[in-house]
């Protein structure tokens, strides 16, 4: 019995491991395009790292809901990127919230478009909810 508790952890332990060794990249990947979006400065660029980490590790652990419960998997995922932009809004100098506030205002004309075109076709306010969540 030990054993298998033994094998267990180590398992897990391994598995960890390499979830993390995929994850640096895919961190650094992310960072190094919010630095390169928002022109950050050296001192700015551990809090892009830390953005990134945090975006990455939600959306990994949401991850499971999206073959499970696809409404709650939308919510959590629009949660994560509202999140992502009130910590970059904190980051962020006042030369460099342009960018990130012309970002959303595209975004928000894209939901609007969206949201206009689901009325025209009849779509329940629950459909157009979906719909709008489900835009990257």
């Amino acid at each position: 019995m030990k054993y298998i508790v033994v094998i267990a952890l180590l398992l897990g332990a391994s598995i960890h491991l390499q979830a993390q060794a995929v994850g640096k990249a895919q961190v650094n990947a992310v960072a190094e395009d919010l630095i390169a979006t928002y022109q950050l400065t050296e001192a700015q660029e551990a809090g892009a790292y830390t953005i990134a980490e945090r975006r990455l590790r939600n959306q990994s652990e949401i991850a499971h809901l999206a073959s499970s419960d696809q409404k709650l998997y939308l919510q959590k995922k629009n949660a994560i990127r509202e999140g992502e932009i009130v910590s970059l809004e904190r980051l962020l100098n006042q030369e460099q919230l342009p960018i990130l506030r012309e970002q959303m205002i595209e975004r928000r004309k894209k939901e609007s478009e969206l949201i206009k075109k689901m009325k025209a076709q009849g779509a329940t306010r629950e459909e157009i909810q979906l719909a709008v969540w489900e835009m990257e």
